[in-house]
C-alpha cells in the first residue's frame, strides 16, 4: 500500500520537478523549494528523497541521515514487521515496572515483596 502511494506521488511530483528545474529563476526555485517543503511535511521526504527512493528501489529519507543512519535503507516487509513488533512486544512482558519513591524502577524479575497497586505495566 505505501509503495502505491508513493507511486502516485511520483507521478504527480516527476513533471513537477521537471517543469520546475527546466528554469533557474527564482520563481521556479521558489516553487520547487514550496512543493518540497508541502512533501516533506506530508510524507517526512523532500521531492529528492522521493526521486532517490524511485532511482533506488530503496527507502531513501534525510531524516535518515540526520540520525546518523544511511541515507538509503531496504524497505521493510509487513512480515519482518510484525515480527520485531512481536518480539518488543515480548520482551516488554518480561519487564517488571513499580512506582517507588520518587521515581519507577524496573526489573526482570516479579517483586513479591511490592504491593500490586504500585506495578506501572
Amino acid at each position: 500500500m505505501r509503495r502505491r502511494r508513493l507511486s502516485a506521488l511520483l507521478r504527480t511530483a516527476v513533471p513537477v520537478l521537471g517543469l520546475s528545474l527546466g528554469a533557474c529563476d527564482p520563481a521556479s526555485q521558489a516553487m520547487l523549494a514550496g512543493a518540497s517543503l508541502v512533501t516533506f511535511v506530508h510524507t517526512d521526504k523532500t521531492l529528492g528523497d522521493h526521486m532517490a527512493t524511485w532511482a533506488f528501489d530503496q527507502d531513501c529519507s534525510v531524516l535518515y541521515a540526520a540520525d546518523g543512519e544511511p541515507y538509503c535503507q531496504r524497505f521493510v516487509t509487513e512480515e519482518e514487521r510484525r515480527a520485531a513488533e512481536a518480539a518488543a512486544a515480548a520482551q516488554q512482558a518480561n519487564i517488571y515496572c513499580y512506582r517507588t519513591l520518587g521515581a519507577i524502577n524496573c526489573f526482570r524479575e516479579a517483586d513479591s515483596l511490592a504491593s500490586t497497586q504500585a506495578r506501572v505495566r
